[in-house]
């Protein structure tokens, strides 16, 4: 869960995932554009803020935050 894959990592370490994580996105915008998708359904036609509890039951995000720590963490 991304609660706990990433919130509880130190803040040099969560600066570092979130500049690879915009990298991979940089690099692949169908990416890019379905997290963008599943951020906006998320957030409603009126643009809300999320809440943590929603952004913890976000599939996509959460696959790209695994995935970046997945290629990344050697």
């Amino acid at each position: 869960m991304i609660t706990r894959s990433f919130v509880l990592a130190g803040s040099d370490t969560t600066g570092i995932t979130l500049a690879q994580i915009l990298q991979h996105l940089a690099e692949h915008p169908d990416a890019q554009e379905k997290l963008r998708k599943e951020t906006a359904d998320a957030r409603g036609p009126d643009g809300r803020d999320i809440s943590f509890e929603e952004l913890a039951r976000l599939p996509y995000l959460d696959a790209v935050v695994k995935e970046t720590l997945r290629l990344c963490v050697a």
